[in-house]
Formats: C-alpha cells, sequence, structure tokens
C-alpha cells in the first residue's frame, strides 16, 4: 500500500481514469483501489503505458492494462460512435486515447494541488517495465455488474510532486503597487473563448465550390492540440474531450508570454493582410 504520499496518487487515478473512460464512452465508470487482488497477477495481451510529468525529468508513472480491458472500453467508444466493425487496432488506438486523457488529468490535479504548472511530458507504450516497480491494482466497474482491473506504478519523485506545498509557498505574491487600483475592475470583464482546431487557405474558385457535405482539410492532425484563443491570442493548448454530451477542452499547456505575444502579432498579420 502507498504511504500519505502515494495515497494523494491513488486518488488522482481513480478520478482521471474515471473521467478519461467517461468522457470517451459516454457512459459512467467507478475506478477503485483494489486491495483484493494481487497486482502482480499477469494479464492478457496487455498495454504497458509509460509517462513522463514536467515536475520530474525521467518517465515516472506506468500504466498496465490486459486485453479484457482495453478491447471493452474499445469497443463502448467506437460503438457509442456508431461504428460497429471494431478490429484489435481500432481498440488499442482507443485506449491509448484514453491514457493520454487520464495523463492530462494527473497533471492537471497535482497541478491544483501544488499551486504551479505540471505538464504532460513524453508518453508511449512500451514492453518491459523497470524493475523494482511498487504496483497498485485498480478497478473498473459499470453500472452492468461488469469489472476490469488494470495495475500502476510510480516513482517516489513523482508521489512527492503529488503532495501540497506547505501553505507559505502557496501563498499568492502580493501585486505591485505600481499596477493601477482599478485593474480589479477589469477581471469582471467577459472575454470570447475561441477554440482553434486549424487553418487552410483556399483559391476564392474552391470557396465558390463549397457546399453541403463539402469537406475543408485543416493544417493540423487530429492528434495534435487545439489552439484556447483570448482577444486573438493563443493563451492555451489542449485536448478535445466530451462533458455532459458538450465539447470541451481540458487544458495541456499554458502558453508563455514571449508566445502570446507571437501569436497575437501573428493573428495580427492574418486581420491585416500578409505584406
Amino acid at each position: 500500500m502507498p504511504g500519505k504520499n502515494g495515497s494523494a496518487l491513488v486518488q488522482y487515478v481513480e478520478s482521471a481514469v474515471s473521467r478519461s473512460i467517461g468522457s470517451m464512452t459516454g457512459k459512467e465508470f467507478r475506478v477503485t483501489l483494489d486491495t483484493s487482488a494481487s497486482s502482480t497477477s499477469p494479464v492478457s495481451e496487455p498495454i504497458l503505458w509509460q509517462q513522463a510529468f514536467s515536475s520530474v525529468e525521467e518517465p515516472s508513472f506506468w500504466l498496465q492494462a490486459g486485453k479484457d480491458l482495453w478491447e471493452a472500453m474499445g469497443h463502448v467508444t467506437l460503438e457509442a460512435a456508431g461504428i460497429s466493425e471494431v478490429s484489435d487496432e481500432d481498440c488499442r488506438s482507443t485506449w491509448q486515447e484514453i491514457l493520454n486523457q487520464t495523463a492530462s488529468a494527473i497533471a492537471s490535479s497535482m497541478s491544483a494541488e501544488q499551486g504551479r504548472e505540471i505538464t504532460v511530458s513524453q508518453g508511449a507504450q512500451i514492453e518491459t517495465p523497470p524493475s523494482a516497480l511498487q504496483w497498485q491494482a485498480f478497478s473498473v466497474n459499470d453500472d452492468a455488474g461488469n469489472s476490469w482491473r488494470f495495475r500502476t506504478a510510480w516513482t517516489p519523485e513523482l508521489e512527492s510532486a503529488g503532495v501540497a506545498l506547505p501553505d507559505v509557498a502557496r501563498t499568492p505574491k502580493s501585486r505591485d503597487t505600481s499596477v493601477s487600483k482599478t485593474f480589479d475592475l477589469l477581471l469582471e470583464v467577459a472575454l470570447p473563448v475561441a477554440v482553434s482546431f486549424g487553418r487552410t487557405s483556399l483559391p476564392i474558385k474552391e470557396v465558390l465550390k463549397l457546399n453541403t457535405g463539402s469537406i475543408v482539410e485543416l493544417d493540423r492532425f487530429i492528434t495534435d492540440p487545439v489552439d484556447v484563443i483570448v482577444n486573438n491570442c493563443v493563451i492555451a493548448r489542449g485536448e478535445v474531450v466530451v462533458v455532459d454530451g458538450n465539447y470541451g477542452v481540458r487544458i495541456s499547456h499554458l502558453a508563455s508570454r514571449e508566445e502570446r505575444l507571437r501569436s497575437g502579432m501573428a493573428e495580427a498579420g492574418h486581420k491585416g493582410g500578409r505584406p
């Protein structure tokens, strides 16, 4: 069993996996630590995912699921999207998307607890886990009584990153007194927030040919993050999720001041015309 630090990550895993599966499948699943299951039991055709976070330099989190789980989640997700012919490769790809969303959700939970931004770094499927990992078993349950298991492991460094900082370290810095005292009034101003899936350029003759059913190809792959735009500036990037039947964006990266300035100038170039 994990100690005090590890218990925080147990809660993050439970919440992140249930939210990720739920957003992909449109159904409710309960994920809990399974103290009755052996964390070392072999599983059939496992997918072993290795994840790194910005708070720790090396890969620090592993999640392994057998075919019974990743195949079931793949079928539920794709059948909900109206796809009846589902292959093992389709299920694998769908499960990897669930894993990506899970990692982003864990990073968000750690960020909120730490009071500082923690982002998802490199994640990939691997064949063999590092030695001496201490695995924790979890169960996934649905309302129909079905149950599946998976296991996770993490490093002590990630445990530490998942624990709240002392209150003194989390206290926001006082605002510079040189800032106008009327600045607080601006905090209630509503700003339009837009999400950009990509751009493209078309000749006028192609635009005139557009009609119902036409497809416009954008300059972005389906796996690329989308841009969150406020006041013509890209302030963040994230992944598209489904929340209660509506599209949403889970933030995975906040743009730096330099990035916001560059995106604002680029947008101004689009509006003003290219030289």
